[in-house]
């Protein structure tokens, strides 16, 4: 992708141009304007207020905010089925539970 991102004044004066205030895209997506601020900012994160703020602008994901949402998968939950078979196969032996450090360089 870029690393190219629409600056806060930029985004504000097209929306601006676009008779678009911060406020209705909160009131649409039932969230604050300071926090949509925040989010047009970069202060604070929100694929969904960011998606909301693109469409009022017509404009791509990363067209506005760059690279900013353009990795997955480095938040929530990671895939823990191997180290999950490990605890319940270890206990259900009556063995003790292996250390995380085994499962990761088993991987």
């Amino acid at each position: 992708m870029t690393d190219k991102k629409m600056t806060f004044d930029a985004i504000k004066n097209e929306l601006a141009r676009l008779d678009v205030k911060l406020a209705d895209i909160a009131e649409a997506k039932g969230v604050s304007a300071p926090h949509v601020t925040n989010v047009a900012k970069g202060l604070v994160k929100s694929e969904r207020v960011a998606r909301a703020i693109c469409l009022s602008l017509n404009k791509e994901l990363a067209e506005v905010f760059g690279d900013t949402y353009s990795a997955k998968g480095k938040r929530g939950p990671k895939d823990r089925s191997i180290r999950k078979l490990e605890i319940i196969t270890a206990i259900k032996a009556g063995k003790p539970v292996p250390k995380p450090s085994m499962t990761l360089s088993a991987n």
